[in-house]
């Protein structure tokens, strides 16, 4: 008798342990597909948040573009000053600073070059080109374009 009260016992806890895993597994399914749809609606709004010229400034084609212009600006012009208030002459590849609003229609260039240059600890009256990474100057380039007036996709 006791034999069967013990088979029964383990039977029932058994049971009971299958069930509450079976209800925790169908738990964890249901909260699995709650944070991927939550994530998504977040990626979405940060997505649909975003101004055309930041989604533009990200592009492969753009990216490539921009790491174009810093390689050449980085061998032709590398002894070149970051600031026009620098520049012996003040024209059109004088300066990053001139450079970078030139091709990106805008007037920023300066904001952004400080900045980069405060970031990385780099004295921007006395810096060159030449001091920048090609990533700087990207960054300095997405910032003016993103800020200017230049059309998308021109």
């Amino acid at each position: 008798m006791k034999h069967l009260e013990r088979s029964r016992s383990i039977f029932w806890v058994s049971g009971l342990m299958l069930a509450l895993s079976a209800l925790f597994f169908m738990g964890s399914v249901l909260m699995m597909g709650r944070s991927k749809a939550h994530a998504e609606e977040r990626a979405s709004q940060k997505l649909e948040s975003r101004s055309e010229k930041e989604v533009a400034a990200e592009s492969d084609s753009f990216i490539q573009a921009s790491k174009s212009f810093a390689e050449n600006l980085l061998e032709q012009h590398a002894k070149c000053p970051l600031l026009d208030e620098y520049a012996k002459e003040h024209f059109a590849d004088s300066s990053l600073e001139n450079m970078i609003n030139d091709v990106n229609a805008g007037h920023s260039a300066k904001e952004a070059i400080l900045a980069v240059c405060e970031k990385a600890g780099l004295d921007a009256g006395a810096a060159k080109i030449g001091d920048l990474t090609k990533e700087q100057i990207i960054e300095i380039d997405q910032e003016v374009f993103c800020s200017s007036n230049h059309p998308i996709g021109e």
